[in-house]
């Protein structure tokens, strides 16, 4: 494809510092950058990353799989740097993003340690069902999982757990909740890396509390009530402030148009 072939030779003309030609000085929205330190070697993160590191092969019907193939050749014929898999591909860059502050109330948070905190850049994975009446612990923990799939996540990577409570906070259900999320990220009762609960509706201190006393969740936990997050959320949960008594919480939402 003509199109991708010429993007590929205007990128790699960036990527390598080569000098520009006219269309690759009317595409640059500053003036150039210095460089001051020379390349050791070459990565690539957004769509076009899945097709070059041959993650993926189907095409849903733009160029990022022809712009990948040219990116490749014209980077590895003229740039001569090994290419290194960042890990993190499409969903390390976004179109846009917003970012905003919300302070949530001690009182209303279950913290196992305080000290585990500041977090930051903590991948959200919702459960996209409101949890109202019984509670199926196999169904919520599938979903959980399936979701935490979808984001290329491990069941005991570090990761924040959204979800929306409708009902009553019956000890039953709650404790049913638990086993759920015990059984999805915690099967063994421990976890390496923290876990985090951002729950829309006014049962984090309890449901903490349950996973902690009466479940023995072995790891570090954090329960945040009073939040709605959605699918490709990541926040930051910074100290107890005290007084007045709040965490600060910021959510990064990824906006896609």
């Amino acid at each position: 494809m003509k199109i991708a072939k010429r993007l590929a030779q205007v990128a790699a003309d960036f990527i390598i510092d080569a000098p520009l030609d006219e269309l690759g000085r009317k595409l640059q929205l500053t003036e150039s950058l210095p460089r001051d330190e020379k390349p050791t070697a070459f990565t690539f993160s957004g769509g076009v990353a899945e097709y070059i590191f041959t993650y993926e092969e189907h095409e849903f019907g733009d160029i990022a799989k022809p712009l990948a193939q040219e990116l490749t050749q014209q980077v590895g014929r003229r740039g001569g740097l090994p290419l290194i898999d960042p890990g993190q591909r499409i969903r390390a860059t976004v179109i846009g993003a917003s970012q905003f502050t919300v302070q949530v109330s001690g009182k209303t948070i279950y913290l196992q340690d305080g000290g585990a905190l500041p977090l930051h850049n903590i991948p959200v994975v919702h459960l996209g069902v409101s949890i109202g009446g019984e509670i199926d612990v196999d169904d919520v923990a599938k979903r959980f999982l399936d979701a935490a799939s979808l984001m290329d996540l491990e069941p005991q990577a570090r990761l924040a757990l959204a979800f929306t409570w409708a009902g009553d906070p019956e000890y039953s259900r709650l404790a049913a909740m638990g086993r759920a999320i015990m059984k999805a990220f915690a099967p063994n009762g421990k976890r390496q890396e923290m876990l985090v609960l951002m729950i829309d509706g006014d049962v984090g201190r309890t449901l903490g509390r349950i996973l902690d006393h009466e479940l023995k969740l072995d790891g570090k936990l954090v329960s945040i009530d009073g939040v709605q997050l959605q699918e490709l959320d990541y926040v930051d949960i910074g100290t107890l402030i005290d007084p007045p008594g709040v965490v600060p919480v910021v959510i990064k939402s990824l906006l896609f148009s």
